[in-house]
């Protein structure tokens, strides 16, 4: 039998955002021969990402910058610093215009800055937070290096 993948492209600013891997056999009972086929690869648009939308812990800024397409689309619990609430300006292309961000000390004090995009549902609760204040968050990796800054932007889930 021959191995073919099934993947469609669905991408925000031409990447590719997720990954579902799903091993899936479809065998079908006619006779003879019967025919089977396995999907190897689904591309999706949905908010998992792997098959038991698993959290990763203990990965690092610097190891998203080294890796970025290896974390793409990737959920991470991380301890930050809250520096400031800003909102896009037009020249930064990882960001839609005026999407509101917060921008964050790395868990790793060597590791420099994040950018954390807020959806407009957790907006109120981020107005709230106070300059240097410890937030523990849950994001998914948005890109590991921006274009600009080469930092990591995550997308943000839930602050606890």
């Amino acid at each position: 039998m021959e191995d073919r993948i099934l993947t469609r492209k669905t991408s925000r600013r031409g990447r590719l955002r997720r990954r579902l891997l799903l091993p899936v056999v479809l065998v079908c009972a006619y006779a003879p021969p019967p025919a089977a086929a396995q999907v190897r690869e689904v591309v999706t648009d949905g908010d998992t990402v792997g098959v038991d939308g698993r959290v990763l812990a203990g990965v690092s800024a610097a190891a998203l910058r080294a890796n970025p397409d290896e974390y793409a689309g990737a959920r991470l619990r991380w301890t930050v610093r809250f520096l400031s609430l800003e909102r896009a300006e037009p020249e930064r292309i990882d960001f839609y215009e005026g999407e509101p961000f917060l921008l964050a000390r790395a868990p790793d004090p060597g590791d420099g800055l994040v950018y954390i995009a807020v959806p407009q549902e957790l907006l109120a609760a981020a107005e709230k937070l106070r300059p240097l204040q410890t937030l523990d968050v849950l994001v998914r990796v948005r890109t590991g290096r921006s274009a600009l800054l080469r930092v990591p932007i995550l997308d943000l889930f839930a602050l606890y």
